[in-house]
């Protein structure tokens, strides 16, 4: 049996007057979270409101015959069937009243029409047509409403809803903006400055958060987070809070938080350009993503609030995003929009950059980020961004990260998908996948370094007191002579093996890496030639590579003065596996022990090369033999621990069971060190 039309969702707020403790409870239980499956427009018509396309479509034809008819004004309808229909999207616009908010359903069908003669029902005309058009429905999104009613059919392209906006954004299928590129960005922004009339409009003055806000008639309290790197946390809901009064430190434990309230954490009352920023991002949440909040909460999922972490920026050019990382994406970006606007923006950066001599070098554009975030009230990452915008891309190597770590800065001129930086783990992938990679790589030309893979020469790579390299001033002034670049692709979610916890990488979910080749990469320049023939006169290795295994286990470590207690201390392997290796010509050892024999050695890559190719056993074509060749050729000068939890974190099975951060077991220490894949 059919199900009947309804228009009143069923879970329509209640007003909280006269409810019981029970009730608020339900009421604030629910933050939202990703493990739910998030309903579509589509899901809340046929699922909520019972509503059925092809009897839609079929009421509007005989309310409207006309329209349909392709017969002479002498023939009446008499019946219609819709044989098929095919849904081809959902179709809306952003910026409608929450009263009346249309959706168009895009619908292909087949429609049979049956015709009878004027003055003669005896005469009878059936043919089919295959019409494309929209069905209309208006959703009342107040939260207490949620109404819904159909309007009718739009056969006309010119009516849909996108035509009649020239200058519309258009929503997805959850009813999020879809916003492509800068332009919508800045057109959102300029939009925003105007309608709510704020004081900063086409002026060179700071942005105000709490006006706009205020504006938006929302209210902004300050609160005491327990979950590590929350920084505010948006009530579409009721729900409750821990809210601390910033000045007197005075906590309210429990307090109950009506719709519309901005909570910011109170760590960073005291930094301005943080605190501002948060309140944007927050902002941008309870503006841009009101409507699928209602159309969630149309289907049953009350949220009462959604908190937000720190998360880097990703670029959104994929379909395959959920709703929730689209939305993080679009609240991170807008703020640098509304802070730094274009024409003020643009002018105050040039002339500071004109009052430091007009050189853009990297002290004068670290200097320019910095100067532009604190005029703004800003962040230094929005700043940086913004100038991005305006053309100066040489802060692209300023605040990037690498392995979780802030890298020293650079002068990057590549364009904006591609990189100098790149985490580890992304590289080794890159190199266990990319034979182009794989084979710059395996020339031991060149070395990460600080989030870089970067020619090993003196002019690139020093090495501080303690021995740990860094680039040099040159490098960063001109890496297209000395590092590889990357390529920024998006690929599905990334899942990563971290400290011993499987999870989800929340920041670069779909981003990954594919190396490109530059000026200055290639093996076979001057340069390259000339390092490569510096590598190949380490006389005391080169000179043992045409020995046997075993000869080449002996006279390696006699090379390094180490005898077979350490090495299978430095190992993990045991020492009966070490004798062996020196005196066994017939046994077998796993690749896995000789590459930590290699390791343990610090052999260089052009030795531990020929020491594999002399093992009796060799790599095969998988991708953990690739990461294993990657440590050889990258991680040779550390310790064989250090390169089994590399490995770990990886989800690459380790060399050995010698792993730094666990025991002979495999159960983590509990301890405080924090190993990055760097």
């Amino acid at each position: 049996m059919k199900e009947a039309v309804i228009t009143h969702s069923p879970h329509a707020y209640v007003p909280k007057k006269n409810m019981t403790k029970e009730e608020k409870d339900e009421l604030y239980r629910t933050r939202i979270d990703e493990s739910f499956k998030p309903y579509t427009v589509i899901d809340v018509l046929t699922k909520v409101y019972h509503r059925d396309f092809s009897e839609d479509l079929l009421d509007y034809i005989g309310e409207h015959p006309d329209e349909f008819s392709e017969s002479s004004s002498d023939w009446n309808l008499s019946r219609a069937w819709v044989n098929t229909l095919r849904i081809i999207r959902p179709e809306s616009v952003f910026f409608q009243p929450a009263t009346d908010f249309q959706v168009d359903i895009l619908v292909e069908t087949s429609v049979k029409l049956e015709e009878v003669k004027r003055g003669n029902n005896l005469f009878k005309n059936r043919y089919s047509i295959s019409p494309t058009v929209r069905l209309r429905y208006s959703f009342d999104l107040i939260p207490c409403h949620l109404d819904c009613h159909y309007i009718g059919v739009i056969s006309d392209e010119s009516k849909s809803l996108q035509a009649m906006d020239e200058y519309h954004i258009n929503v997805d299928r959850y009813l999020l903006p879809v916003l492509k590129g800068d332009n919508d960005y800045r057109r959102l922004a300029r939009y925003l400055l105007y309608y709510f009339e704020l004081s900063c409009c086409d002026k060179d003055m700071p942005f105000d958060p709490i006006e706009w806000v205020t504006a938006m008639k929302k209210k902004v309290r300050y609160g005491v987070f327990p979950e590590n790197g929350v920084l505010g946390e948006f009530f579409f809901g009721f729900g409750t809070a821990d809210i601390i009064n910033p000045e007197s430190g005075e906590v309210t434990k429990g307090a109950e938080i009506n719709p519309g309230a901005i909570i910011i954490n109170h760590e960073i009352y005291e930094s301005e350009g943080s605190r501002n920023t948060t309140i944007t991002h927050e902002g941008a949440h309870s503006y841009l993503d009101y409507w699928y909040f209602m159309l969630q909460n149309t289907h049953g999922h009350q949220y009462c609030s959604y908190m937000c972490k720190r998360f880097t920026d990703r670029q959104e050019n994929t379909g395959k995003w959920t709703p929730v990382e689209i939305m993080e994406v679009q609240a991170n970006k807008l703020p640098g929009f509304l802070m730094i606007q274009d024409k003020p923006g643009k002018k105050h950066a040039a002339d500071l950059l004109a009052s430091y001599g007009g050189e853009r070098s990297i002290a004068n554009m670290r200097r320019l980020v910095a100067d532009m975030a604190a005029y703004y009230k800003t962040t230094k990452t929005v700043a940086r961004s913004r100038l991005l915008d305006f053309g100066y891309i040489e802060v692209k190597g300023l605040l990037q990260t690498a392995n979780g770590d802030l890298v020293p800065s650079y002068k990057s001129e590549l364009p904006e998908d591609e990189t100098y930086t790149i985490d580890e783990v992304d590289g080794v992938r890159e190199y266990a996948r990319n034979p182009e990679f794989r084979k710059i790589l395996d020339t031991g030309l060149y070395t990460y370094v600080e989030g870089h893979y970067c020619l090993n020469h003196p002019d690139y790579i020093r090495c501080d007191q303690l021995g740990i390299p860094h680039l040099t001033v040159f490098a960063r002034e001109n890496m297209a002579l000395c590092c590889l670049a990357f390529k920024r692709v998006y690929q599905n979610a990334i899942i990563r093996v971290f400290n011993g916890i499987l999870r989800k990488n929340p920041s670069r979910g779909n981003e990954d890496f594919k190396y490109v080749k530059k000026d200055g990469s290639s093996a076979v320049t001057e340069e390259g030639k000339q390092l490569l023939a510096m590598i190949r006169q380490e006389k005391k290795d080169q000179a043992i590579v045409d020995k046997s295994f075993n000869q080449m286990t002996v006279e390696l470590m006699e090379a390094r003065k180490i005898n077979i207690v350490p090495l299978a201390e430095a190992t993990g392997l045991s020492r009966d596996t070490i004798k062996n290796m020196r005196n066994d010509p017939v046994r077998l050892f796993p690749i896995q022990e000789v590459v930590a024999v290699a390791i343990a050695l610090h052999l260089p890559p052009d030795v531990s090369k020929e020491y594999i190719r002399r093992a009796p056993t060799n790599f095969l074509d998988t991708e953990e033999m690739y990461c294993y060749r990657y440590a050889l050729n990258t991680w040779h000068k550390l310790p064989v621990s250090v390169v089994n939890r590399k490995l770990v974190e990886m989800g690459v099975r380790p060399l050995t069971r010698l792993v730094d951060g666990y025991d002979e077991n495999g159960v983590k220490l509990e301890d405080e060190r924090k190993w990055s894949a760097g």
